[in-house]
């Protein structure tokens, strides 16, 4: 396995948003507020209530990259409402070298954990929290990236920030903080909610010393209805310091369909074939 790390993929929410879960953001020095009642209401007409099943595919570019670099998986992701706490399953089919891949994210009210299964070596490691920061395959998704995304880390604090314009349109700006000594490269999230549909837009990730890393944003004209609700399609991800970007497609999505707790048992790992 080479130095560019192991899995880059990105995507999606729960309790506040479908694809970036309860990610905000403004301004680090602007007031903040509670979370109104009825924007969060809004916000969770476009949440699955306990399950997806997607199918993505990230293409990277940029000067890190000689050739377009392309990656693919099946998403399955699953609410514990008695816990309040989310997990996630990623097995990817693309590229050939990492068919089979499986990574698995479970939500824990303490620290989070991530394990990850390599067919090569027909075994099962732990990621660490030194670790979450690591490019996913050389893309420009961090395994920390990927759990923002897919809100698998509901322990930072949140906060709603006044409103912003954005291309002409009005958002709502929430701002989270992640809670230090869990590994995280980022000092601040901001995260960007168009008020019309309350689907989100943009969020911005900011290192320590308040220096913007990277922004990942939406495609209007690629957001769409799946079982109801409404989804983004299309992502793309910037990392401001490489000068590279990512794109997230998703190809597929299923809302709320019945998916097994035995998928993300981290003994079961090296079993997972076949998977629907």
């Amino acid at each position: 396995m080479t130095k560019k790390g192991f899995l880059s993929v990105k995507l999606i929410t729960i309790i506040l948003s479908w694809v970036l879960a309860i990610l905000f953001a403004y301004s680090i020095n602007a007031q903040a507020y509670e979370i109104d009642p009825e924007i969060d209401a809004c916000i969770r007409t476009n949440a699955p209530k306990l399950t997806t099943i997607e199918s993505i595919r990230l293409t990277s570019a940029g000067r890190m990259f000689e050739d377009e670099k392309v990656l693919s998986a099946k998403i399955y992701w699953k609410y514990n409402d008695s816990e309040g706490t989310s997990n996630l399953l990623a097995i990817f089919d693309e590229p050939d070298d990492i068919f089979g891949t499986r990574l698995l994210f479970l939500e824990k009210k303490t620290a989070n954990e991530i394990y990850l299964y390599m067919p090569a070596l027909f075994k099962v490691r732990r990621i660490t929290s030194d670790n979450i920061s690591s490019s996913m395959y050389g893309m420009d998704f961090s395994y920390e990236d990927l759990q923002w995304m897919y809100k698998l880390l509901s322990t930072a604090v949140s906060e709603q920030r006044p409103d912003a314009i954005i291309n002409g349109k009005a958002m709502h700006v929430f701002a989270v903080i992640p809670q230090q000594g869990k590994g995280s490269k980022y000092e601040k999230i901001f995260s960007y909610f168009d008020k019309k549909t309350c689907v989100i837009r943009k969020v911005e990730f900011y290192e320590q010393g308040d220096k913007l890393s990277k922004v990942l944003s939406t495609e209007p004209d690629q957001i769409k209805k799946a079982d109801g609700i409404l989804v983004p399609h299309k992502f793309l991800m910037r990392d401001l310091n490489k000068g590279s970007e990512t794109e997230l497609t998703v190809i597929s999505i299923s809302v709320d369909p019945p998916v097994s707790d035995s998928l993300f048992d981290p003994a079961q790992l090296k079993e997972h074939r076949g998977i629907n």
